[in-house]
């Protein structure tokens, strides 16, 4: 098992961090929990939509680990689709740290089946579900609560999110609720089917059932301690339904379209399919269903088996492609690479776009564009672009942007004075690598892991140890916890080689032409 797809699943940061390669002590799958105590996990900040966006909570790694070796024999732990099998609409895989591949059409078939026979789909949502989530109500059949409390500074009301520690309970506390609605609407008599995805719920019924069903809503989540989001009740219809899902088939048919253009014998075919991403996204409403289909070509098999030697590059293609890559800043994952990669593809004419965007984007609070780009940069070999924003850098509060500079000594001795400050727990992560890559701190590093890693609220001599011994022998092991970014390059391929499997195994022969 992968402890970095648990430590962080499903968000792309994932592949930027190596938890597995970090040494945890020979007793970890019998901790005694008196040996830790509360810790702060440190903030990562990733956009949702327009400006704003959602904090992802990383917990301390040891308390991570240790409640993972705690939790991982609770019922249907690696099969969350099985807590509600009739209701649930995620999957999770594990092996590859996120949804599984090829599950949204699927649901999406079954949607559209449910609204030949009812009227409409009600959608609603719970009120920030995670943050409010009491861990009290959680069913933890006999395990101690404590392991997941306290990697949140021991808080009982909300799951840190990002983990997939906190996805399990999460959905285990929704088929709770899920549950109780389906009893509530027996009794009602009505006739309404539903499914959720996280906190999201899909509830398929007819027009003179919709307020009976928003109270069954309400009424169940107040028992939660919850409520519902009343900014996102929607109404959908099969038509108005179906105009709003045609991300799937779009860069289906953009394939099927690539590959009459093609013409193996030769080596100056058009880059067709950058121009056709151009023109498709702009058919599409909202940031978010752009991303999506961005993302989901880039990710396919026919892109990244893709031989870009067969190709010729126009002009055109250079600024289309970073009107593409501004747009979905993710990309550059599934990209760069291959354009780097080939032989008459011109790197420089690339150097304008992420010298700018690049400065723009360490203005944002989005860490993970943030390091998006320092991953394409460095791909390309555009070090000076990174050397000329090292002072944005730091402003950022991107622990993982910052100990990544801290590895490939870009700081100067002012910047690295600057960063000795930050003595809060809540730095934790940037400052173990702080401590990895200052010959001065290593000097006394018994020292400067009680002042930089020791979490505050330790008062035994037992729990200092455990977190003492756990930073100290992975330090003198010279082990950092971000990878090398050659290495990312390679977590990336093994990822989507994984997906592209998973979804040739389930979902191949699935039909969604236009």
């Amino acid at each position: 098992m992968k402890l970095n797809n648990l430590y962080n699943f499903k968000n792309a940061v994932k592949h930027f961090l190596d938890v597995d390669a970090l040494k945890m002590p020979e007793d970890i799958t019998s901790f005694d929990i008196s040996n830790l105590i509360w810790v702060d996990p440190f903030n990562f900040r990733v956009k949702k939509q327009e400006d704003r966006y959602r904090t992802l909570k990383m917990p301390n790694i040891l308390n991570f680990v240790v409640a993972y070796e705690h939790f991982k024999d609770l019922s249907n732990f690696e099969t969350i689709q099985k807590l509600d099998p009739l209701h649930k609409r995620l999957s999770a895989n594990i092996e590859t740290g996120d949804f599984v591949s090829g599950e949204y059409d699927k649901q999406l078939e079954e949607d559209f089946n449910r609204l030949c026979v009812y009227d409409q789909l009600l959608k609603m949502d719970i009120k920030e579900y995670y943050g409010r989530v009491y861990t009290h109500l959680i069913d933890f059949e006999e395990h101690e609560e404590r392991f997941l409390s306290n990697m949140n500074q021991g808080k009982t009301n909300g799951l840190i999110m990002g983990n997939y520690l906190s996805l399990y309970f999460a959905e285990s506390n929704l088929k709770n609720i899920s549950n109780d609605i389906q009893e509530e609407i027996r009794r009602s008599g009505i006739d309404c089917e539903f499914s959720y995805f996280s906190d999201d719920f899909y509830f398929f019924c007819n027009k003179n059932d919709t307020d009976e069903v928003t109270k069954i809503f309400d009424k169940v989540l107040e028992k939660y301690e919850l409520e519902r989001n009343d900014n996102k009740k929607e109404v959908w219809t099969y038509e108005s339904f179906n105009n709003n899902n045609l991300v799937a088939r779009y860069w289906k048919k953009l394939i099927a379209h690539c590959n009459v253009r093609f013409d193996k014998e030769r080596d100056d075919n058009k880059l067709y399919f950058i121009n056709q991403l151009v023109f498709r996204v702009s058919k599409l409403k909202g940031d978010k269903l752009k991303k999506v289909f961005i993302n989901n070509f880039f990710k396919t098999k026919y892109f990244r088996e893709l031989d870009l030697e067969k190709y010729q590059v126009k002009d055109y293609d250079y600024h289309q492609l970073c009107f593409l890559l501004n747009l979905s800043p993710e990309t550059m994952l599934y990209t760069i690479d291959k354009f780097n990669d080939m032989s008459n593809f011109d790197n420089n004419k690339l150097h304008k776009f992420f010298q700018v965007r690049y400065r723009e984007a360490l203005k944002t609070p989005f860490n993970e564009e943030q390091l998006y780009f320092y991953y394409a940069i460095k791909i390309l070999d555009f070090t000076d672009i990174l050397k000329e924003n090292k002072s944005s850098v730091l402003e950022t509060n991107n622990q993982i942007l910052i100990s990544y500079y801290l590895q490939k000594g870009y700081f100067e001795k002012e910047e690295i004075d600057k960063l000795k400050e930050n003595v809060d727990e809540q730095y934790w992560f940037q400052n173990y690598h702080l401590i990895l890559y200052s010959d001065d701190l290593l000097a006394e590093l018994d020292n400067s892991i009680n002042k930089y890693l020791i979490p505050k609220r330790v008062k035994k001599e037992k729990q200092k140890n455990s977190y003492m011994d756990f930073y100290k022998e992975n330090i003198l092991l010279d082990i950092p916890i971000v990878r090398d970014i050659p290495e990312v390059l390679n977590e990336i391929e093994d990822y989507l080689a994984l997906r592209i499997e998973e979804s040739e195994e389930n979902f191949e022969d699935e039909d969604m032409d236009m």
